[in-house]
């Protein structure tokens, strides 16, 4: 049973249809845009639809359990696939037959046999320094008074380049499930003067608190004639500690970085709200761009989503425990915070601008920028470099003639190797063999 697992694990058509999987499903997340608003799907796909996509998770592929559980999958089996063919490669690579045995040619790719004359150690040392110059690895595998072998070999890391390749993929997977699992999108609503440290994800409830604050010191925004937006720029600044630690004005494609998070130029809108909250005997008043959310005790949010410019009520969202209810209110009018003690009231609202900040963790960004250049180097390695083999077995023979026979295999481009095969004949032409007697060609 266990034989089968591994058997099963380590199969390349397996990896394969992962590889299809994870394209489809990506192809379904560039689609489909991801984290967006639910009115945003509702809107485009009506409520069916939407709902069908939720539960598939579409509207977050990237971050869904069963994306997740690809991308892991395929890790096994790339590592179990490794595992399981390694040992062969290794013997290949690392235990070669060093010694040229009669007969032996006839298994190699590229063999020449000619006759020289000279002393078969002379000719040793200068094959051997002819296949130093072509960057081999020459060594004498056999040697006596009648018969010398050499070997010679290079790039023998060449064998490992589909490794290489299976390492940086390896990598760029556990960046992608870093990302999936620690990483996260999400959006901020800053007016002018305000700050926050509460991030809202795009197609979920869920709200993360950050270590340190963002204010939003200036919003600057530019129109065309025709109402457009020519440009919009923040000037941030980030609060820790009750200190400014960092300030920068971001723009499009220009975000801000503190301690792995980005902040990006996205969006802006118009809609400020002064709120007046009472716990008690305390009382404090705060100011909160509309869709961003405020903490009013542990885990109970409010978020302004909307607001009728007739009769001024507003649609709100009183987040709890990761869950949302929706309800209605008017301003100047205190109201009660379901499940706790706290009220509110709406005493102002204003129609400035605010600044729509994209909020994105990707702390698998530089594994995967790690194993992408792993990857392509071992692409590089795969399928240009070869791994080339020679065996020279030098014979003497009758009346101070010499017999070489010298021949090489490669795991990819035998013309390359035939090539320097044909050096390394020419250079034992020219000190041996001064009339150049016809040479016999056994490949």
């Amino acid at each position: 049973m266990v034989r089968k697992i591994y058997d099963f694990l380590s199969s390349v058509k397996l990896a394969i249809f992962f590889l299809l999987t994870l394209a489809v499903t990506s192809i379904i997340g560039t689609i489909i845009e991801q984290q967006q608003d639910p009115d945003k799907y509702l809107r485009e796909y009506g409520e069916t639809t939407y709902k069908i996509f939720k539960f598939l998770g579409f509207t977050d592929v990237y971050h869904s359990w069963w994306y997740i559980l690809l991308l892991m999958l395929l890790a096994i089996n790339l590592i179990v696939c490794s595992i399981k063919r390694l040992p062969k490669i290794w013997k290949v690579a690392k235990e070669p037959r060093k010694t040229f045995p009669e007969g032996y040619e006839k298994t190699l790719k590229v063999v020449h046999k000619i006759t020289l004359a000279g002393d078969i150690k002379e000719i040793k040392n200068s094959v051997i320094d002819s296949l130093n110059k072509l960057r081999y690895k020459p060594e004498v595998s056999k040697e006596d008074e009648e018969e010398i072998h050499v070997f010679a070999d290079k790039n023998v890391f060449a064998r490992f380049g589909v490794y290489i390749v299976h390492f940086g993929v390896l990598l760029v997977l556990i960046g992608g499930l870093l990302t999936a699992v620690f990483g996260y999108r999400g959006y901020m609503n800053l007016a002018e003067g305000t700050s926050s440290n509460l991030v809202s994800f795009f197609s979920s409830p869920k709200i993360i608190e950050l270590p340190f604050s963002i204010k939003c010191n200036k919003f600057f925004i530019d129109f065309y004639p025709s109402g457009m937006p020519k440009a919009y720029i923040s000037d941030l600044s980030v609060i820790e500690n009750g200190k400014e630690v960092y300030r920068k004005k971001i723009r499009v494609n220009d975000p801000l970085k503190y301690n792995g998070v980005y902040f990006y130029q996205a969006s802006y809108g118009q809609g400020v709200a002064t709120l007046q909250i009472k716990e008690g005997n305390k009382t404090k008043t705060v100011e909160i761009a509309f869709g961003q959310p405020i903490e009013l005790s542990q885990n109970t949010f409010l978020r302004i989503v909307s607001i009728d410019g007739n009769t001024l009520a507003m649609g709100v969202e009183f987040i709890q425990n990761g869950k949302v209810r929706a309800g209605v209110i008017q301003p100047f009018n205190f109201f009660k915070v379901p499940g706790t003690d706290i009220v509110f009231s709406v005493v102002d609202v204003k129609p400035a601008f605010y600044t729509g900040l994209q909020v994105a963790k990707d702390p698998g960004t530089w594994v995967v920028w790690v194993g992408s250049t792993i990857l392509i180097l071992g692409l590089i390695v795969a399928f240009f470099i070869p791994h080339r083999r020679v065996w020279t077995r030098i014979k003497k023979g009758k009346e101070g003639k010499v017999t070489l026979v010298i021949g090489g295999m490669t795991n990819k481009g035998t013309e390359g190797l035939a090539t320097e095969l044909e050096e390394v004949l020419g250079v034992l032409k020219s000190s041996y063999c001064p009339n150049t007697p016809k040479e016999e060609n056994d490949g």
